[in-house]
């Protein structure tokens, strides 16, 4: 049953536990490790290449913001956003290592992207507009999550592929309200938000696009038929994300919007369930999320600790 967004916010996930993905991720993983569907796999693997530089930039925008914010909690709950983006770094790069044995070409990209995209907007651009686009993309990577689980999509995919694309997109639901919470507090003006998303959604979609097309290419797909027709089942007639999309987008640009008007709590819980408990545990708390498992502190000690 599909949750809609409603006009009451639920409230906020109450804690962040950071987590390590620790699946074996085998390097004769199938290239399109969705079988039958090799415009997802690519769609997938772009995002894959993506998420380090993504995530880096996130963290040293929010660390950024650190000295300004003086909410604890809030505090508390960038700390812990810092943690949680940096292990879906750390899980994505381990994927990497099979898209080499692949033998899929996408390093160069990569660097590409990392300085001629996030570290060019670090130098030019404000950092009100910063923290405005990592909330939209944050914006974008929840929905993403929300779409992916609540549809199933990746069901019959590689069982390790799944998890750490899985685990990922619960994580994004989870903390998804970070960035926006952290923004409102410190820009929380509504043009600061248009201008943000207006940077930030034309680029990541743009790099999506790029390295999608680059993947198909290499596997001498591009000019298939049967690519298109599959991408055009992924954006309208199976998964409707094109329409979809939009959608969430043009919530994140309503004036009286938040993230938590989407109650997809459930959907989180349930993959971190999943991936937590036997027969194969493929989430395990790092060692501050062990920290965070023992009785609770103040939230005065819960500032200074993030300070």
């Amino acid at each position: 049953m599909t949750t809609k967004p409603t006009n009451t916010c639920p409230p906020p996930m109450t804690t962040l536990m950071p987590r390590q993905f620790v699946a074996p991720l085998a390097q004769h993983t199938p290239r399109h490790w969705l079988p039958g569907n090799p415009v997802v796999s690519a769609i997938l693997n772009a995002y894959t290449v993506l998420v380090p530089a993504n995530e880096n930039f996130y963290i040293r925008t929010l660390k950024a913001c650190m000295p300004r914010v003086h909410e604890a909690n809030t505090r508390w709950m960038i700390v812990n956003f810092v943690h949680q983006e940096a292990q879906h770094g750390v899980g994505h790069r381990q994927h990497w290592s099979v898209l080499d044995a692949q033998g899929y070409r996408f390093r160069r990209f990569e660097k590409w992207v990392d300085v001629l995209t996030f570290k060019t907007v670090e130098r030019i651009v404000p950092l009100h507009i910063r923290l405005s686009a990592v909330s939209c993309i944050e914006h974008i990577n929840a929905y993403l999550g929300y779409e992916f689980l609540q549809q199933n999509i990746l069901e019959t995919a590689d069982p390790s592929v799944r998890a750490l694309f899985e685990w990922h997109f619960a994580e994004e639901i989870e903390h998804k309200h970070v960035t926006y919470d952290v923004l409102r507090e410190l820009a929380g003006g509504y043009l600061v938000r248009l201008l943000g998303a207006l940077l930030a959604a034309p680029i990541f979609y743009l790099l999506m696009t790029i390295g999608t097309l680059k993947f198909l290419r290499q596997d001498g797909l591009l000019l298939k038929a049967a690519t298109w027709r599959q991408f055009g089942s992924h954006l309208w007639r199976a998964n409707h994300m094109a329409l979809r999309t939009l959608r969430h987008l043009w919530n994140y640009l309503r004036p009286g919007f938040h993230q938590n008007q989407l109650d997809d709590r459930a959907l989180a819980r349930h993959v971190i369930e999943r991936y937590s408990t036997t027969p194969s545990i493929w989430l395990q708390p790092t060692a501050r999320g062990q920290q965070q498992a023992r009785p609770a502190v103040s939230g005065a000690n819960r500032g200074r600790d993030a300070a």
